[in-house]
């Protein structure tokens, strides 16, 4: 039986369609049937050619990381997921899209998603099916996958393993919690989560940044108390000053950075109120540089990175989204759907940068 995966062969070049044999999963391993595959921002990053500072395998990239599917064979001795809950064959399942080594010196203190060793899938290596814009995705022995509740409609579980997942993370790691003031920048997948995420987490304000107003209407219905439109405050002293006006002079606690714009760093730290955290998630693109003035983080301010979560967060996430299913409106993230042939044609309409778009978050569907 063969498979199709979607394949970078160079930056900034339309996305190829290869095909290989479906492997068949040694034992503890897990083969899946992708049902969604996200269009994540870093995924456009690839698309539109902004990381050419990281070498392209000489076979290509596998893409996409954030999705999710149903068991399509499990391996031998697999008879549950990794909270033990009984699996079978067409069971839905959520698993972590960070693949580790497990035995570098983070990876061995349970920070997996700083692994030392990570590197992009590259094409044409065995089991083939290592990224999720494909018909499957391979999971090797002892990877994390957790059983979808049963009440949880699939139209909620895309973005869980990596949107979700990853501005949890950045917002427990500032410490996020009861009476803070949060500042969102970007209201795509992954400010909304952030949105919903810090108002269950006990913030008192959460503003929301971006240029598209359909999403900081979207943002309002997750639990934004303000938005701020950036082509309305086109200056960051502006948006500064706005954000000052909105917290009656105090500045933010926390302030997220989920657009993927270096210069965005320097604006955040004038946000923020002393004491505060600045949380840097969006910028993956290497190379770029900013300037700051290091005096204004003798306040107490800090600067904090964060990549991806442990795998232990994921089932705490579905329950989350169980108990949450019916009071926040997540079944309208995923605005765009498109078959896997289409991945060109969707990673163009998702494109933001620079220009408007309808998309939300749009997934491929195999």
């Amino acid at each position: 039986m063969k498979g199709r995966i979607v394949v970078c062969k160079a930056y900034g070049k339309p996305f190829e369609i290869e095909e290989y044999d479906v492997p068949i999963p040694e034992p503890g391993a897990v083969l899946l049937r992708m049902t969604q595959a996200g269009i994540c921002g870093s995924d456009l990053h690839v698309w539109r050619g902004d990381q050419v500072n990281v070498p392209l395998p000489a076979t290509g990239r596998v893409m996409g990381h954030e999705g999710t599917g149903v068991v399509a064979q499990l391996g031998q001795g697999i008879t549950t997921d990794t909270l033990g809950t009984p699996i079978k064959e067409g069971d839905r399942v959520v698993y972590s899209a960070v693949f580790p080594c497990y035995h570098c010196h983070l990876c061995l203190r349970g920070d997996t998603n700083w692994c030392v060793n990570r590197t992009y899938p590259a094409a044409g290596v065995y089991p083939y099916f290592t990224g999720t814009y494909a018909d499957y995705l391979y999971l090797p022995p002892r990877h994390p996958f957790f059983r979808v509740p049963d009440e949880l409609p699939d139209e909620l579980l895309g973005p869980v393993n990596c949107a979700m997942g990853t501005v949890t993370t950045g917002l427990l790691r500032a410490g996020a919690g009861e009476g803070d003031t949060v500042v969102i920048m970007g209201a795509g997948g992954l400010g909304l989560h952030a949105t919903a995420m810090a108002k269950d987490m006990g913030a008192h304000q959460v503003i929301v940044l971006d240029r598209l107003d359909n999403r900081l209407r979207l943002a309002e219905e997750f639990g934004a108390d303000a938005t701020i439109n950036v082509e309305e405050y086109a200056e960051p002293a502006a948006r500064v000053q706005r954000v000052r006006e909105l917290t009656k002079g105090r500045g933010a606690n926390i302030v997220m950075e989920l657009v993927g714009k270096a210069e965005l760093l320097a604006e955040g730290i004038d946000m923020l109120s002393n004491g505060g955290s600045f949380v840097e998630i969006g910028d993956i693109v290497r190379g770029r540089e900013v300037s700051i003035d290091p005096s204004k983080l003798l306040a107490g301010k800090s600067i904090l990175g964060s990549l991806m979560y442990r795998p232990s967060l994921l089932p705490k996430l579905l329950d989350y989204l169980v108990r949450n299913r019916y009071k926040l409106p997540f079944h309208t993230l995923i605005s765009h759907k498109f078959p896997l042939a289409q991945v060109n044609e969707a990673c163009e309409k998702a494109e933001w940068n620079q220009r408007q778009t309808e998309i939300t978050r749009a997934v491929l569907v195999p």
